[in-house]
């Protein structure tokens, strides 16, 4: 029998005579062999283009890096593959405090295996072993989901407190004149980051109506001109101006959120009111 604590495969003898069993322990190979590929691959930048560039659905693992230092390790599978991943990751790293998109580049591994290992365990354990102070976006709330609305109460992620979003960053949407909704549905559409804003709640609904559908006083209000310059900050001033009173605009580290309700959050870095 091969010694299995020094061999990634054992021979079983078993009875009937004539027969045995081979198993391959697929992890212990990948632990071996795992980061010495990663080694070997090129960084590239993370951006769409790049990234649309690999396969779109493949299970493997990803490495994002910032100036070339491991800052976390992902896992893609059949229904979020690479493309689905790596683009959510180069939004988010958009319009960022402290964080500049070009210095953020990754490798990525598509592993042809038949089952299902946790192939991002073991890049963390193998990197973090390798350097430990790599991956440390691996335990800040990096490549979260939007948590939805009513939970701007919870703490922020440490990811984004450390890099929060910039809201003094010029947009560049297109100059010209916008209904006030059709602008949020622009906003929410472009933004490298969550913004919610309120919507009628029609009686006898469970739920508010869909983000383009809008808030009454959205839809009511007069036209707003934007600049090819505006920022996130000067444009909810403009959105703010069109609205009645009772509107506020709240930024929090991570997403921005305009509600007809002046409850203040205990995590909110600023607020704007009319």
């Amino acid at each position: 029998m091969i010694d299995s604590e020094t061999a990634a495969a054992t021979v079983i003898d078993v009875e009937p005579m004539g027969y045995v069993e081979y198993e391959i322990d697929i992890e212990k190979v990948l632990r071996t062999d795992l980061p010495g590929v990663l080694d070997g691959i090129a960084l590239a930048p993370l951006t769409e283009e790049r990234v649309r560039s690999i396969p779109e659905r493949a299970k493997g693992a990803y490495v994002p890096f910032e100036n070339g230092h491991p800052v976390y390790a992902g896992k893609t599978d059949t229904r979020h593959g690479f493309r689905d991943r790596l683009t959510k990751h180069a939004f988010t790293i958009q319009h960022r405090q402290n964080l500049d998109p070009t210095t953020i580049s990754f490798k990525a591994i598509r592993i042809l295996v038949f089952s299902n290992f946790d192939v991002e365990a073991i890049l963390i354990d193998a990197l973090r072993k390798a350097d430990g102070t790599a991956l440390q976006w691996n335990d800040s709330g990096f490549g979260s989901n939007d948590p939805g609305h009513r939970r701007e109460t919870q703490e922020p992620a440490q990811f984004d407190v450390e890099r929060p979003i910039d809201i003094d960053r010029a947009l560049g949407l297109e100059p010209g004149t916008y209904s006030t909704l059709t602008l949020l549905i622009a906003l929410k559409d472009k933004l490298p980051y969550v913004l919610r804003y309120q919507t009628d709640h029609l009686p006898g609904k469970k739920y508010p109506e869909h983000y383009r559908k809008g808030h009454e006083d959205q839809r009511s209000a007069p036209s707003i001109a934007i600049g090819s310059g505006d920022t996130m900050r000067a444009i909810l001033k403009k959105v703010l101006d069109t609205l009645p009173d009772g509107w506020r605009a709240t930024a929090f580290p991570d997403r921005v959120i305009l509600y007809k309700d002046t409850t203040p959050y205990v995590y909110e870095r600023e607020f704007m009111t009319k």
